[in-house]
């Protein structure tokens, strides 16, 4: 890479970390952008256009191991972490309509604890769980690793447990404290996530954390390790938790797919869906949750492909710790945490939008009615 890209690429991310910046694009053709505390993404107009080559030289800057030929033939994306003096980020190498893009995301330096991602008890209590299968998922951005690295945190500190995670990459070195903690980095370390699942069975686990299941052959690996009596810990691309059960199911052919719903029914202990959103006084970010919880009536609606009715199940699971988004969402508006603007943007029930409004306006005329008295 020439001196003056070198140049350009290091001031940007010193800009980065001096200024607290979550990601950074940077796309053939086009400014670099930048996405800040506020969610936004800003073009960086004055680093200039970033051309093809230009990204081929800053990725093999990043990461020698990777050569051009690499590069110009991605068909998954290529990730791996980036360290700059003090600083990690997690980059992702993909092809686009317009060539070549790096997403690169600022890895905080110190572990995410269970109170910095606002797990609360009923979370907290799932991961004492000996044995079964626990998801996060949402679509990209919403913070599913995090949480899962503060989940190991919190098993880490409370529980002697052995606990192997199979990460691609590794963005967090974790340190043994009450538990014996084992990273393997898919590409480094082991061959595949299918591979590595399979090594995990005889290295005498108690925990696995799965980066992220994201083909049948890992799918298939992590059911039948969270049914052989260990707890799995995974993520997920999905818009809501029940459609987790969908993406696992029509991963696979036809013809497995009864198997499949009795293995899903059987071993899954908890589906958890998140959102990032910022505070109403724009001090930070907080997450909102939906979370499933599996019990009898649950698994029996899974076994027979029921899906539509485990909202209803979640309706009627409050008191286990179940809750739905809108529900999450309104909870967050209530207690002052989150905009009306925030709440519009995210809710996708109406019906439960109109009640709200209807409650809320019930609450102020209350509230008349008392000044007046």
């Amino acid at each position: 890479m020439n001196q003056i890209l070198e140049d350009k690429f290091t001031k940007l991310i010193d800009i980065v970390v001096e200024n607290t910046i979550t990601d950074i694009h940077i796309g053939s053709g086009c400014y670099p952008y930048m996405r800040s505390s506020s969610r936004e993404v800003k073009p960086i107009e004055e680093f200039g256009l970033v051309s093809y080559d230009d990204i081929i030289s800053l990725v093999i800057f990043m990461n020698p191991l990777i050569n051009q030929n690499k590069i110009e033939t991605i068909t998954t994306g290529i990730s791996f972490v980036y360290a700059y003096k003090w600083t990690r980020f997690r980059a992702n190498v993909s092809k686009n309509n317009d060539g070549i893009a790096i997403a690169m995301r600022t890895i905080k330096k110190i572990t995410p604890t269970a109170q910095d991602v606002w797990l609360d008890k009923n979370i907290l209590k799932l991961l004492n769980e000996d044995r079964g299968l626990i998801l996060v998922t949402w679509w990209t951005g919403s913070g599913k690793t995090t949480t899962v690295i503060a989940m190991i945190d919190y098993l880490n500190k409370t529980q002697h447990k052995h606990i192997i995670m199979i990460e691609d990459p590794v963005e967090y070195i974790i340190k043994n404290n009450q538990s014996l903690i084992h990273q393997k980095q898919v590409g480094r370390d082991v061959s595949t996530f299918e591979q590595a699942i399979r090594d995990a069975m005889r290295e005498d686990p108690d925990i696995i954390m799965v980066w992220e299941m994201r083909d049948q052959e890992t799918i298939a690996a992590v059911l039948t390790l969270a049914e052989t009596g260990h707890l799995v810990i995974s993520t997920l691309h999905t818009n809501d938790v029940v459609q987790a059960f969908d993406r696992l199911i029509y991963a696979f052919p036809a013809t497995m797919q009864s198997q499949i719903r009795i293995q899903l029914a059987l071993v899954v202990r908890a589906i958890i869906g998140q959102i990032i959103l910022p505070m109403k006084d724009e001090s930070g970010n907080l997450v909102a949750r939906e979370v499933f919880i599996n019990n009898d009536s649950s698994r029996n609606l899974i076994m027979e492909w029921n899906l539509s009715h485990l909202y209803s199940v979640m309706e009627t699971g409050k008191q286990d710790g179940q809750i739905m988004m809108q529900d999450a969402l309104i909870d967050l508006h209530k207690q002052d945490f989150i905009s009306w603007k925030t709440l519009m943007q995210h809710i996708k029930d109406p019906t439960r939008l109109k009640d709200y409004l209807i409650q809320m306006r019930e609450k102020q005329a209350e509230l008349e009615e008392q000044r007046e008295k």
